[in-house]
């Protein structure tokens, strides 16, 4: 029940670009999914329940070698990783001591399955890249209580030296409790993040946190045209290790999901969230629907709007901002499947009569058209009014088994030549733009790959 990953100098050129995320005045990081074979396989026994993802692997940027061991043993689910990273010494001054060095990650996990849907489990994680490390060692315990409670608890504390040989330690601490009825469901949620938490392994947003979550709804079942209805009610508060009170949202909404696979949601927010030393209130409004009444077509659009921080840190403001996701996923016919995806988001000056201060909006679509059982052809083509950038990417893939497949693959980037910086002087700083709006090519490459399944 075991399985082993290998690689060596892996190409992952046949997957998918990221999904698109609007990028612009973004207080924290955005999380992105990995989408890497490697990675992928077994990925699930790394999952660590709680407000920090510990085990993220696009932190291995550029891995040289890596090896996994994931499955099950009885009762026991076991994962074991290792991966040299060479993106840590990718520098373009050979003089930097860090200059062609590798990061050495490891990660191991274990947890142990006492009943249904109850476990108790541990973690550890180890960057290392010269003399300095990030290290994260965690337990975690979950509990099913009867039919429709259940119970879990998370602790973690980090060991941190920087290149300069700083050193750091940091804790995180987390407990939720969960109801999941038929009628009436609810969680309460807490969890105490120090300032000084920190991994490199996984994914951190943010840090300096005491935080509590709770949350209650109620469905009516109709079960006619209206299968079930009912409210929603959220309300978190947050504070820094300071005990100054930075968020705190109050939110209701209601939920309606009807015959023929129709779903909607409304929900209105008050919000305080403090920024630059500023403590801003804001209210927001946001819907979604989403209809699914034939197999051949669905489609989802929600909205959101209201209050928005311009999150300058020298000068912070309270604009005024509209957002808009539509999806379409069409099946024409049954070798033909597309999916079309818009997001958008405006935002404006409500200081300066409602000057726009930026509009994003990105569409991409995604296409496949099944030839045969083995042979398949995959378009993604991708576009963004905002850093005027336009993709187009083609993969024909020819798959004889799931470990035997052909590919070849054709991506092709441009952009609007005023939104190109360039090097002009070589120090790695860009100085200037094209003073042109033509479409300019930014990168282009062809590949193909073999790989294949030996059988024993």
């Amino acid at each position: 029940n075991l399985t082993a990953d290998l690689t060596y100098n892996p190409d992952f050129s046949q997957i998918e670009s990221d999904q698109p995320q609007i990028e612009v005045n973004q207080r924290f990081a955005l999380f992105y999914p990995e989408l890497r074979p490697f990675f992928l396989e077994g990925a699930e026994i790394f999952q660590f329940r709680g407000p920090v993802n510990l085990v993220h692997t696009r932190t291995i940027v550029n891995p040289r070698y890596g090896a996994k061991l994931t499955g099950k043993a009885g009762n026991t689910s076991i994962g074991v990783m290792y991966a040299n990273d060479e993106a840590a010494g990718n520098l373009d001054d050979p003089t930097d001591r860090t200059f062609g060095k590798a990061a050495q990650t490891f990660v191991g996990r274990v947890r142990y399955d006492l009943y249904s849907e109850s476990s108790v489990g541990a973690i550890y994680t180890d960057r290392q890249f010269l003399d300095s490390y990030n290290r994260v060692a965690g337990i975690d315990a979950n509990f099913r209580l009867g039919n429709t409670h259940s119970f879990g608890v998370r602790a973690a504390g980090s060991e941190d030296r920087d290149l300069d040989g700083d050193e750091t330690a940091g804790h995180l601490i987390n407990a939720n409790f969960r109801k999941a009825g038929r009628n009436l469901s609810y969680n309460l949620a807490w969890y105490d993040l120090s300032p000084d938490f920190n991994t490199e392994v996984g994914f951190l947003a943010r840090t300096d946190q005491r935080w509590g979550f709770s949350n209650v709804s109620y469905l009516w079942w109709p079960e006619s045209w209206l299968i079930s209805w009912g409210p929603q009610f959220t309300y978190t508060r947050g504070y820094n290790f300071d005990g100054v009170l930075e968020d705190e949202t109050a939110s209701t909404g209601i939920q309606f999901q009807f015959a023929k696979n129709i779903r909607t949601n409304f929900n209105a927010n008050a919000i305080m969230e403090r920024f630059g030393g500023v403590n801003f209130q804001k209210t927001r409004f946001n819907s979604f629907t989403t209809v699914s009444t034939d197999r051949r077509y669905a489609f989802g659009i929600g909205y959101s709007q209201g209050d928005q921080i311009f999150f300058d840190e020298e000068n912070p403001y309270l604009g005024f901002d509209r957002g808009t996701t539509l999806f379409i996923n069409a099946r024409v016919f049954p070798r033909l499947n597309s999916n079309i995806n818009i997001n958008t988001n405006t935002f404006s000056d409500p200081r300066n009569a409602d000057a726009p201060v930026f509009d994003v909006n990105i569409f991409r679509g995604l296409t496949t058209y099944q030839f045969t059982d083995r042979f398949l052809l995959r378009n993604i083509t991708e576009f963004n009014t905002f850093d005027r950038t336009f993709g187009l990417n083609f993969l024909f893939t020819y798959r004889v088994n799931a470990g035997t497949v052909f590919y070849v693959g054709y991506d092709d980037r441009f952009q609007q030549a005023d939104h190109i910086e360039r090097d002009l002087d070589g120090d790695g700083i860009d100085d200037r733009l094209f003073q042109t709006t033509a479409t300019k090519r930014t990168n282009r490459a062809v590949f193909l790959k073999f790989q294949y399944l030996f059988r024993y």
